[in-house]
């Protein structure tokens, strides 16, 4: 029976007065961030845990920041967990 593995991630917290929050880009190969719901938007925290990950496959991960008036910065490097 097929089952669901997570992955938290954790940052430190961007120290511009405008942050608003982050975005973290799921995906399912090397800089392709298609998985579904990607990107989470999230508001002024330091780290996260993605539930639901189903088995038998590596995901890559990146995170950016972005401020209230809309921008965002470059994606963080990349990392990967592969959940089996």
């Amino acid at each position: 029976m097929p089952g669901t593995g997570s992955a938290t991630l954790s940052w430190t917290l961007n120290g511009e007065t405008d942050l608003a929050g982050y975005r973290i880009y799921i995906g399912t190969a090397p800089g392709l961030y298609n998985y579904p719901s990607s990107p989470v938007s999230l508001g002024r925290v330091s780290s996260y845990t993605i539930t639901g990950l189903p088995y038998g496959q590596t995901y890559f991960f990146a995170i950016s920041a972005y401020n209230y008036s809309g921008g965002e910065s470059e994606l963080s490097g990349e990392v990967s967990k592969s959940i089996y």
